[in-house]
């Protein structure tokens, strides 16, 4: 953790009224002692945009998140803060149980107000290797779903709920394995109540729907899960209308019957009814 941050456990004041708008192209900064040259914007979430980016030292590449910590109310900040923090201390603990998790090189909370989290660079996201195709192939589709089971298993083993699993954020590395990253909004199951957010669709209808406040176990993962794998499977998103594993556009349900209980079961809007991560590891389209 940062010294100053877990020393005061607050955002320095002298970064709460410092907006940052500035262009990181092809500069390079210090980040934690070590220098880092920028190159291209690769996507921008609610908490932060990520860069592509070179180790000055080595020119090892990497990929960095910045967070922007500045803002004229403390609570924003704080919260901005809270956020960094969380993927550092969740990608840690998940790294260990996981292969298939987006590693963690180096943090730093930075004067002008930015926060850097310093990661492994892959080559592009699930949603942009959709995209490129028509369909995807059975093996291909089986291959990724895989993975994503076993990131599911670690999520579950540590009671961490993800919110935002979506194709945006699950990156694809050499030899096609995929690991997930953005933990910014990820809480602990059980912990304490949340209100609307994550990605309509992707995210349950209980992360981004619901007015009152609701207490997410990992069964609102399982969703998201379903959901991903709807997309590989139809080549669109899915929906929140029932039978909500039913394609869209005229298509036919998959026939595959393993693959299509899988979907059934998944796409669930009632959180009690679907089933558990260890579920999924059991079932026979994961394990045929």
């Amino acid at each position: 953790m940062h010294p100053y941050y877990a020393r005061n456990r607050a955002i320095p004041p002298e970064w709460r009224y410092k907006i940052m708008s500035v262009r990181l192209e092809r500069k390079t900064l210090s980040i934690n002692r070590q220098l880092y040259t920028f190159d291209k914007k690769l996507g921008k979430g609610a908490f932060g945009a990520v860069y592509a980016a070179r180790r000055y030292s080595d020119g090892a590449p990497v990929a960095i998140k910045v967070i922007s910590l500045a803002s004229q109310k403390d609570s924003l900040a704080l919260q901005n803060a809270e956020s960094a923090l969380t993927e550092i201390e969740m990608a840690k603990r998940l790294t260990r149980t996981s292969r298939h998790i987006i590693h963690m090189y180096d943090f730093d909370f930075h004067q002008t107000g930015l926060s850097f989290i310093v990661m492994e660079l892959g080559q592009q996201d699930l949603e942009k290797y959709l995209s490129q195709r028509l369909v995807l192939e059975p093996a291909d589709r089986k291959f990724i779903w895989r993975q994503l089971v076993d990131i599911a298993g670690a999520l579950d083993s540590q009671q961490i709920v993800h919110r935002d699993i979506k194709p945006q954020n699950l990156i694809i590395f050499p030899g096609g394995i995929v690991k997930l990253g953005d933990l910014g909004i990820a809480k602990q199951a059980f912990h304490d109540k949340t209100g609307p957010t994550g990605t309509p669709l992707y995210s349950a209808p209980e992360v981004t729907r619901y007015k009152p406040m609701v207490v997410l176990t990992t069964a609102a993962d399982v969703w998201s899960w379903g959901a991903v794998l709807y997309r590989m499977t139809y080549m669109q998103h899915p929906h929140y209308d029932p039978p909500c594993y039913y394609p869209l556009e005229n298509q036919r349900l998959t026939s595959d019957r393993y693959l299509n209980d899988v979907l059934r079961r998944t796409l669930v809007l009632s959180p009690e009814k679907r089933p558990t991560p260890s579920w999924l590891a059991k079932h026979p389209y994961t394990n045929t």
